[in-house]
């Protein structure tokens, strides 16, 4: 599979093991915005997999630009307008096949004051927040995807026993929300992005 962002619509191609040749399914989202795609940097980021669709985030437009692998059919529904540009989200499964997404606050948007997450859910095409989950002692906190049913985390937070500052891997149950510390690391990493899991089998698009 390979999508290719075009400056005015976006284009799936697709290779099919079962007749050896290449399909393509092209989907116009661009139309919408005020201006075609003029960087990379605009287009489609933070790809996930959630109830066999990938997701994208389609910060120009604020976005959520999904694919249904079962049907192979694009469709887009709009963010919070929190979110905008910003990458500090995931998209999580929720019950009954429905999207979840859980986002980093900060208080006065401070890397460095209290932080905590919020979790929402996808209903009728608005985003309804369920719960807040407390980050008690975490600030630079940086979501860093998300798999077998869990949150990983990564952020500097301040230890119970001697009031140090330390870097650690958190995971979070998207199901319970229970908050734990994964593995304490003497490197700061928060560049990285989890990987987990395999990719989906695709149906060929019908053209």
């Amino acid at each position: 599979m390979c999508l290719v962002q075009c400056r005015t619509d976006m284009v799936l191609l697709v290779f099919s093991s079962l007749d050896g040749q290449w399909h393509s399914l092209a989907f116009d989202l661009w139309s919408a915005a005020s201006d075609p795609l003029k960087h990379p940097k605009d287009g489609l980021s933070d790809r996930q997999f959630v109830h066999g669709c990938f997701c994208w985030h389609f910060p120009l437009l604020n976005k959520l630009v999904l694919l249904d692998t079962r049907t192979m059919e694009f469709s887009a529904v709009n963010l919070p307008p929190e979110q905008g540009w910003s990458s500090n989200f995931v998209i999580v499964e929720a019950a009954e096949g429905m999207l979840g997404m859980l986002a980093d606050v900060y208080d006065r948007d401070n890397i460095y004051d209290p932080c905590w997450l919020t979790y929402s859910i996808l209903r009728n095409n608005q985003w309804h927040l369920e719960k807040v989950i407390p980050l008690p002692g975490m600030h630079h906190v940086v979501l860093l995807g998300v798999g077998g049913g869990y949150l990983l985390i990564g952020a500097m937070y301040i230890t119970s026993s001697g009031g140090e500052v330390k870097f650690g891997l958190f995971s979070v149950d998207v199901k319970t929300f229970q908050v734990e510390l994964f593995t304490q690391r003497s490197k700061v990493i928060f560049s990285g992005r989890l990987y987990a899991g395999f990719p989906p089998s695709l149906c060929a698009p019908t053209i």
